[in-house]
């Protein structure tokens, strides 16, 4: 049961301040010389994992401090101080009375005057409930605040287009999508349940639909909103077939209905922002945009991906903006590891029987969210994801198997093409291990397919994995377990494990490996199932080689780092981000 918090003030001290209520705990007091120092300190400082501030004590005491502060500047103060705790601070410390003190405090603020009257109070406030609400444990504590948050975008959309006034409306549309963006991906938790029965559609069609959604004559608020919508539409339970349920359908036609009107105030120029909006993250595909060509255009591919190179006869590469040196770097990095993938198999550089592909094509995007949105329009792939091989139909003559790929965008200045000699081992694979296509085996592929892939693209320098081998050793999958993994078990099991039992065949069955990749090879699964059976015979060997792996991995130095709670990296678009808006030292994201 929830803590009601009623504010007293106290005698103790002229310092103190007491928050209390009808619980078995002790009362809650706020220290005002602690606050006193947060609000002197500079905000930079807080931004720091080592500064001693960052503690679950300091955190329930600002919380709460922001129930009765009357000063703009505190107020600012005392929220940055939550937005940098959520990225540096010891998040797993807090507890059900630490987030009770923070909707408190965030509900008695949304009661203020203060908040109403200042945009970047209403900025911070957007920033605190995605960094803090969205998870399924906190449903009823966020309940209490999202009427704020439709509040603030009404107001905020009537309000003149300044930097302040901007960044608040930018971070309100943000919270209603990245909360979205969590919610969506456990259909049956309460966060998704908690927003689809709250309609949070609503206002946001209200806002897409006004002129307040072009600002200054820039239209980044209604592609915003455009995308919340598009989440939305995601968060929604679906038919048991492909058709669309009737919530499904009212908010696609709801939002057509924006797009036409807006279509024919800015022609084209609408038409892509529907499109990158509401369209590719509804992850429509490329088919329903083709037949709603009214409203959703797809450019040519040649104008998002202009560039073609070839690494050799078998490799080439249509890329979105690489470089020479990212072209050659790239072509080194797979033509490097070719040779080690046939070496470990010994597949005498034989392509499997009724294989015609020839040629890998690798399309490199800027980003994951260029690959998002093009990779559904022009190939129409499921984006879902962080990238994807696909292998197509072999034994078609002219087949071209596909790796979509993207930069790594979140390790630059630095270059890597993300997961490329991972899903290029899928097409060697293919093509001279696993006769047919994709599926063309009944079961027990997993383990090979993402084992194989990591071993060969990783080596025996995969810190990682060993990170979560290390930490769960207690409770390792069998040899029997990880033969049998489906994707549906989970990444680790998916990657890490399967890349453990690989290493482990490689290194101490070699011979078995391979004669398991001869009977791939010839289309004998038979063979291959029995052989594996007999494998989980060295069930005791895994066992102890997977403790001296454990024993051998010197993690320390990886623990010592300061830790980074990071906002995942898919959770937003690049090109929805308003180009005025800079992230600098008063409106820091990691």
């Amino acid at each position: 049961m929830f803590r009601r918090f009623l504010i007293a003030i106290t005698l103790l001290s002229p310092a103190l301040m007491t928050l209390s209520g009808c619980s078995s705990h002790p009362n809650l007091i706020v220290d005002q010389a602690l606050i006193s120092q947060i609000n002197q300190a500079n905000t930079d400082s807080f931004f720091d994992a080592s500064n001693p501030q960052l503690n679950k004590n300091s955190f329930e005491q600002v919380a709460l401090a922001l129930a009765t502060t009357s000063d703009r500047q505190q107020a600012d103060n005392l929220l940055y101080y939550l937005r940098a705790f959520s990225y540096f601070g010891p998040i797993d410390e807090l507890d059900e009375t630490s987030i009770e003190a923070l909707t408190f405090g965030l509900k008695q603020l949304a009661n203020n005057e203060l908040l109403s009257l200042s945009s970047r109070l209403q900025e911070q406030y957007a920033v605190t409930l995605y960094r803090y609400y969205a998870n399924s444990e906190r449903t009823a504590q966020l309940a209490k605040l999202l009427p704020q948050l439709d509040s603030q975008l009404s107001s905020l959309g009537l309000s003149d287009s300044n930097t302040e006034n901007d960044y608040a409306l930018w971070e309100t549309l943000r919270a209603y999508g990245l909360l979205l963006n969590t919610a969506r991906k456990e259909a049956d938790g309460d966060l998704n349940k908690l927003l689809v029965k709250q309609d949070l559609a609503r206002p946001l069609l209200e806002f897409a639909a006004s002129p307040t959604s072009i600002r200054s004559g820039n239209d980044w608020p209604k592609a915003n909103a455009y995308w919340a919508l598009g989440l939305y539409r995601l968060a929604l339970p679906a038919s048991e077939s492909d058709e669309p349920t009737a919530a499904e359908q009212r908010v696609d036609d709801e939002v057509a209905d924006i797009a036409k009107q807006d279509i024919k105030l800015r022609g084209a120029k609408a038409k892509d922002t529907y499109t990158l909006g509401y369209h590719v993250n509804a992850f429509a595909g490329k088919e329903a945009c083709q037949e709603s060509s009214e409203i959703c255009r797809i450019l040519k591919l040649e104008d998002i991906l202009p560039i073609k190179h070839s690494c050799s006869d078998s490799l080439f590469i249509l890329a979105q903006d690489l470089n020479e040196q990212e072209l050659a770097t790239s072509c080194s990095k797979l033509t490097s590891q070719e040779s080690h993938f046939h070496q470990i198999l010994e597949t005498q550089y034989q392509p499997t029987a009724n294989d015609f592909n020839n040629a890998l094509r690798v399309v490199a995007f800027r980003n994951w969210s260029q690959y998002n949105a093009y990779g559904q329009l022009l190939f129409d792939i499921d984006t879902d994801n962080g990238g994807m091989y696909i292998e197509g139909t072999p034994s078609k003559p002219g087949n071209q198997a596909t790796f979509f790929a993207y930069r790594q965008f979140w390790i630059e200045p630095e270059f890597a093409i993300w997961n490329l000699n991972h899903e290029y081992v899928h097409y060697l694979d293919g093509h001279f291990v696993k006769y047919g296509g994709f599926g063309h085996f009944p079961e027990k592929m997993v383990w090979w397919s993402e084992g194989l892939a990591e071993y060969i693209s990783k080596g025996n320098d995969n810190p990682d994995t060993l990170k979560v081998i290390k930490q769960d050793i207690d409770k390792a999958p069998s040899l029997e377990e990880v033969f049998a993994t489906e994707y549906k078990d989970g990444q680790d099991r998916t990657y890490k494990w399967s890349y453990m039992a690989v290493r482990f065949l490689v290194e101490n069955h070699h011979s078995d490996f391979v004669q398991l990749s001869h009977f791939l090879k010839t289309d004998y699964f038979e063979g291959y199932d029995k052989l594996m059976a007999k494998l989980t015979d060295h069930q005791a060997e895994f066992s102890d080689w997977l403790n001296m792996q454990v024993q051998q991995f010197d993690d320390s130095e990886e623990k010592a780092k300061p830790r980074l709670n990071k906002q995942n990296r898919y959770s937003y678009r690049d090109y929805l981000k308003p180009e005025h808006l800079k992230q600098d030292r008063q409106h820091l994201h990691y």
